[in-house]
């Protein structure tokens, strides 16, 4: 196969991983209100919020947009494939609203008059929304497909970041993107026609995920499964990789989001101003941090993790144990309150003795009833609005890899060829990629997050300008 030693390693390392099966998390009980999830008082949110007016840190957003478009539209090609109730009911929708997505207004007018007179059909419609002879929205990742309309101008989410993100701020702040880098010059041409519009110019680097990375796949049986010229399959082992695209971000803090969590610009105030109040907490916190490292004290530290629940009221003793947790990243992640949303959420875990708070996916818990119970008992979700700090007090980064659990994965199947293949999903970003920070989890409320998950998301409320 003309392998190097560190991939057949790697290689070994993932056959065995797969073999042993995923491994679920110990779980204790979900973080709650006051226990591991904080509620901030309106006096404290002013304070916070006004701390952050104040501050003179150097800020960068975080923002991972290399996931593909063609899921926003998922229903479209499962109608073209199979069609069901569910996908129909979904496609009929969407061709009944069509003219109400921001989108509509690149259709040419002979399609519009095709669209709206029903001369068209549902198949040659979804060709040409998804296809290359039309919009090709089936290429695009999600970053560069239109949201919203502000005003006369189309705006696609990677945009809106952008313009959002620096109404935080007075000065500068930096924006940094994981893309696929073969859609940078569209990004590129995305700025340059943002910065037409609004007459700004915006600080944007980019990074992608480093194909050495990539898990090996493998069959059922175990075997590694091979592509047409003999050659292992690889795939993209998911976002826990891009670990090392944060550790390059020399930023004071860094606030990491999702690409499609964004508001019509006219409603998004909520979330600048929850933002503030993040970054606030994060710089409050570490300040405090700081002078306990400079002055060591037991009784200080535990006013501070009385407050903000930072660990377990155990695990500091000692000057020592005081010193070790003083010197780690430090996160602020929102939590709003679970509405059936899928993804993860806020729990205490227990490893080699030591129980921490963990954002943590369904697939990481054993099915069992006693989980089963403790799932049923959650009360709130992780909608990836996070603040992070990882330098330390004399301002060195950390090694992120060194607060990682490596040992948290996921084993992912797909189809291949009409074989199943299998393969390693790293530890999660903010799951286990960031398993051994200080974690403080607040609650937010529920209307800064409104993601887009399908295209039909759009027609909700929040997405709606005001």
């Amino acid at each position: 196969m003309g392998m190097t030693g560190a991939e057949e390693i790697q290689l070994l390392k993932q056959k065995e991983h797969i073999l042993n099966g995923v491994p679920f998390f110990d779980v204790v009980r979900p973080c709650r209100i006051d226990d591991g999830i904080i509620q901030l008082s309106s006096e404290e949110q002013i304070q916070f919020k006004h701390r952050f007016d104040l501050l003179e840190k150097q800020l960068s957003f975080f923002i991972p947009a290399s996931g593909s478009g063609s899921r926003m539209f998922q229903f479209l090609y499962d109608y073209l494939n199979e069609t069901t109730e569910t996908n129909q009911a979904q496609t009929e929708q969407f061709i009944r609203r069509i003219s109400s997505f921001a989108f509509y207004k690149y259709f040419p007018a002979d399609v519009k008059e095709k669209v709206e007179n029903f001369t068209w059909s549902i198949e040659d419609l979804i060709a040409y929304v998804l296809g290359e002879g039309g919009l090709n929205f089936g290429l695009f990742p999600k970053g560069l497909i239109p949201f919203h309309s502000l005003g006369p101008f189309i705006l696609n989410p990677f945009q809106e970041q952008l313009i959002q993100g620096s109404n935080l701020v007075k000065h500068s702040i930096d924006f940094h993107f994981t893309i696929q880098s073969n859609f940078e010059k569209h990004f590129q041409l995305a700025i340059q026609s943002l910065s037409e519009m609004t007459g700004d110019q915006y600080a944007v680097t980019y990074s992608e995920q480093d194909s050495s990375t990539n898990s090996f796949a493998f069959y059922l049986d175990g075997s590694i499964a091979l592509g047409d010229e003999g050659e292992p399959i690889r795939r993209p082992a998911g976002h826990g990789t891009l670990l090392s695209n944060l550790a390059q971000i020399d930023s004071d803090y860094v606030l990491v989001k999702n690409i499609d969590n964004l508001q019509h610009f006219s409603q998004s105030e909520a979330s600048t101003v929850q933002w503030k109040i993040l970054v606030g907490l994060l710089d409050q916190v570490k300040e405090t941090l700081c002078q306990l490292n400079e002055h060591p004290s037991i009784s200080e530290f535990a006013k501070l993790n009385e407050r903000y629940h930072l660990v377990q009221e155990n695990e500091v003793n000692t000057l020592e144990d005081l010193k070790k947790v003083i010197r780690r990243p430090l996160r602020i992640c929102g939590m709003v309150r679970n509405e059936g949303q899928p993804g993860g959420g806020p729990f205490f875990v227990q490893k080699n003795g030591v129980t921490r708070k963990q954002i943590v996916e369904k697939a990481q818990l054993a099915k069992t009833d006693k989980v089963h119970a403790l799932l049923m008992q959650s009360t709130h979700f992780n909608p990836v609005m996070m603040v992070l700090d990882f330098k330390d007090p004399e301002g060195k980064a950390y090694d992120l890899f060194d607060f990682r659990e490596e040992d948290d994965y996921f084993v992912v199947e797909k189809n291949h060829q009409g074989k199943t293949i299998q393969f390693i999903e790293q530890p999660g970003l903010w799951n286990g990629g960031m398993s051994k920070w200080n974690t403080i989890f607040i609650e937010i409320p529920n209307d800064v997050f409104t993601p887009v998950k399908t295209v039909l998301d759009l027609l909700q409320a929040a997405h709606q300008s005001v």
